[in-house]
């Protein structure tokens, strides 16, 4: 407790996640925003480009250029690479001269030990004196202003790019959770298998991504259209293709099914004391893929339970994660 007492000083907060970083400096708020991504050279076996610019290069780089995400569904996949993601993160933050920062990282809360272990050992080779682990679902409901000290109960919500996570919150603890690897990266490569087996063309993950946030609707009845390059698997020539968002829509709708279940199963899984809390209060949504056109409609559709989309969902949780790192208030939250 002492050691967690005096770290509120040259302390940042780093929502780490599978596509996007954000870090906060306590009393500046967010100074940075990268992409979770870097670059190796396999001939000079070196390590450049991170971040927003190493994400550019993805399937447009050489073969003797590898473009690496440290972070699959949630975890770290690869300690190597994402010490070094860190230790650039920890030299772009400004902080006193010879000064090692105590860092606190919002991760899932559904990662196990050894996962856990690789974030600090990652954050401490990296450059950290101290590494604090935070749970998402607290960064969440403390990024929207949610007190979750009384025992109301408070249900979030979390679709990121490669977790999907809904939890319990009450008297600052998580009372249960239920989490998915399923999220945003598996929407975009559920739209490229969709047009590729139903369409006979091939797009790029990239193009994926731009059609799920220009056409994605989960209650889009009028139909939109975009054209796209694409390679015909026919004639295997690239043409212009003009993609719906009815295609879209049904693209997504199976791994929007997934979450729902999951979803329902949690609201199934209740406590009876929190019902009331639920039910009168709604479920709070969260995560950069909560920002599918009418998400929260579909789901509250489909749970029937009043969802409610956070103001900022890609900066929530880092919000909430800065919050704990600027006050003492928030101990019990944070483990080392």
């Amino acid at each position: 407790m002492f050691l967690l007492k005096n770290s509120f000083r040259n302390s940042f907060a780093i929502d780490l996640g599978t596509n996007n970083t954000l870090v906060y400096q306590p009393k500046k708020g967010i100074i940075l925003e990268e992409a979770t991504s870097l670059s190796f050279d396999k001939q000079r076996k070196e390590f450049f480009n991170f971040g927003n610019s190493s994400k550019k290069m993805l399937g447009k780089s050489p073969q003797n250029i590898e473009v690496m995400r440290p972070l699959s569904k949630g975890a770290i996949s690869n300690l190597t690479s994402a010490k070094e993601y860190i230790k650039n993160l920890i030299k772009q933050i400004p902080k006193p001269l010879f000064s090692k920062p105590n860092i606190f990282v919002s991760v899932p809360s559904d990662l196990n030990y050894m996962e856990r272990n690789a974030v600090i050992e990652a954050g401490k080779s990296g450059g950290a004196k101290n590494v604090f682990l935070i749970k998402d679902p607290f960064s969440a409901a403390i990024g929207f202003l949610k007190d979750i000290s009384n025992p109301n109960g408070i249900l979030v919500l979390d679709i990121g790019a490669g977790v999907s996570e809904i939890s319990l919150l009450s008297c600052n603890g998580i009372v249960m959770s239920k989490s998915l690897r399923v999220a945003g990266n598996d929407i975009d490569e559920a739209i490229v298998e969709y047009f590729k087996n139903a369409k006979r063309v091939l797009i790029s993950l990239s193009d994926a991504e731009m059609l799920k946030k220009e056409l994605g609707d989960m209650m889009g009845k009028e139909e939109k259209t975009l054209c796209i390059s694409v390679k015909n698997l026919i004639t295997h020539m690239p043409e212009n293709f003009e993609a719906s968002s009815k295609d879209v829509q049904k693209a997504i709708k199976p791994i929007m099914d997934k979450i729902v279940a999951l979803s329902r199963s949690m609201i199934e899984s209740l406590p009876s004391a929190f019902l009331t809390d639920i039910y009168d209060q709604g479920i709070l949504l969260t995560g950069g893929s909560s920002m599918l056109a009418n998400l929260d409609r579909y789901l509250s559709l489909e749970l029937q339970v009043d969802v409610k989309v956070v103001d900022t969902p890609l900066q929530n949780i880092i919000l909430g994660a800065g919050a704990i790192s600027e006050s003492s208030l928030y101990h019990s939250l944070v483990s080392a």
